[in-house]
């Protein structure tokens, strides 16, 4: 009887439908890592491809992900709870204008970084510069769209969306890479997009019929982005302080954080997607207590499985090809340094969740404080890097361990924040 009451609980087969899908998805992505380890290794072309990349993906991930979810699920999960048709024609007209800002606004933040790398082939990389523009461009356009699918409670959808974009990305990988070196790295994920965009995106565009659903520059708030996904923001912007030093620091970095980031994207990040949406219809105290006990037991189990198992999981995972020995014993360094830092974000971002279910007005107020405070240490973190005589990989580690833990801080306020509005509410 327990089991059939679990069984039919729709929460429950949603995570799990999602935990499958991102347990595939984690698969291919380790596939995809072992491939880029094969071809290139920790070599000079592919750290400074890192370094630009890097750029690249803090913008995407302020702009789709769980910054939209934490702007726009709340807002479409209401709209399709009501049970009426919902017409997304305005959605569609104002997502292709944002496309082309996008991308240019990319470019203004890329190009920087192709003069600072200097690479031997400047044209190579500037057009890497722009394809990358194009995947920010595209990958936020359709993940409007697949939180919509969020919104319309289509968490199965979804999950095969985006397992679908993944598969095709990798699967034309290792021969694009083979081809056509870094730049059939960005190929390849063009390839993935395009495959996900008109299976599943270019079908919801089609909704055009029913209640309009307001949709404006005033649903996006760049405090509430960056607080909806300070977590990859954080482990970006460590990636990116470890490839400042001009040689393949930013390799071991990220092979490292390939291997601690399952727990998050396969437990974590679904549970709490789960959480989002339950506590924007109905407010329920103990998931807040669940999903960050969860968190915190996870976190503590993966710093014990790095340390005792890190390396030899290294070892399977990436070494062969031009990836040595030498490589996974630096990769393993870094995983364990950056192993407890993890259980500061896991329990962040379980415990923001309630915040995310307040009010507009209220989340963007009090939003805007918080995010400065984050971004302040940032600042104060790399103008002290100029002073301080450390190595790139010690300067990443810094801005890690300082950033996990202010996270943490800042989360026990937003569920302060969260229990003080809702027993007001009560009252």
């Amino acid at each position: 009887m327990f089991l059939k009451r679990i069984l039919s609980n729709k929460s429950f087969l949603d995570f799990f439908v999602m935990f499958l899908s991102n347990i595939m998805k984690k698969g291919i992505g380790f596939f995809r890592e072992v491939i880029l380890a094969l071809v290139f290794g920790s070599s000079i072309i592919y750290a400074n491809f890192l370094l630009l990349k890097s750029a690249a993906d803090l913008f995407s991930l302020l702009t789709q992900g769980n910054a939209l979810q934490a702007n726009l699920l709340a807002k479409f999960s209401k709209l399709y709870d009501a049970g009426i048709p919902v017409s997304l024609s305005n959605v569609l007209s104002f997502s292709k204008r944002m496309m082309l800002n996008f991308f240019l606004l990319s470019q203004l933040i890329q190009l920087p970084i192709v003069w600072y790398i200097q690479p031997d082939n400047y044209l190579l990389f500037i057009l890497i510069s722009i394809l990358l523009g194009v995947i920010v461009s595209v990958s936020f356009y359709s993940s409007i769209f697949l939180v919509i699918m969020q919104g319309k409670d289509e968490f199965k959808k979804h999950s095969i969306a985006t397992t679908l974009d993944l598969f095709s990305f990798t699967l034309v990988l290792y021969p694009l890479s083979i081809l056509f070196g870094v730049l059939g790295i960005v190929l390849s994920r063009l390839v993935g997009l395009f495959i996900m965009f008109g299976k599943f995106i270019r079908p919801i565009t089609k909704e055009v019929a029913g209640e309009p659903a307001t949709f404006n520059i005033k649903d996006f708030n760049i405090s509430v982005m960056l607080l909806g996904n300070f977590a990859h923001v954080i482990l970006l912007l460590s990636r990116f302080v470890a490839g400042l030093d001009a040689g393949n620091n930013i390799t071991f970095y990220n092979y490292s954080v390939v291997l601690l980031n399952v727990m998050l994207t396969v437990v974590i990040l679904n549970l709490n997607t789960i959480v989002l949406r339950r506590l924007s219809i109905k407010k329920d105290i103990k998931l807040i207590f669940f999903s960050a006990g969860v968190a915190l037991i996870l976190g503590l189990g993966l710093v014990y499985f790095i340390n005792a198992f890190g390396f030899e999981v290294i070892q399977l995972i990436f070494q062969r090809g031009a990836f040595t020995l030498e490589d996974s014993m630096k990769t393993f360094e870094y995983a364990k340094d950056l192993s407890l830092p993890f259980v500061f974000i896991f329990i962040a971002t379980a415990l923001f969740q309630p915040f995310f279910t307040l009010k507009q007005e209220i989340i963007k107020r009090m939003s805007r404080n918080m995010a400065l405070g984050l971004l302040s240490v940032v600042a104060a973190l790399f103008v002290s890097f100029q002073f301080l005589a450390l190595s790139a990989r010690e300067n990443s580690l810094i801005m890690m361990y300082v950033l996990s833990v202010v996270s943490m801080l800042l989360s026990f306020v937003a569920v302060y924040k969260y229990l003080k509005f809702e027993n007001k509410n009560i009252e």
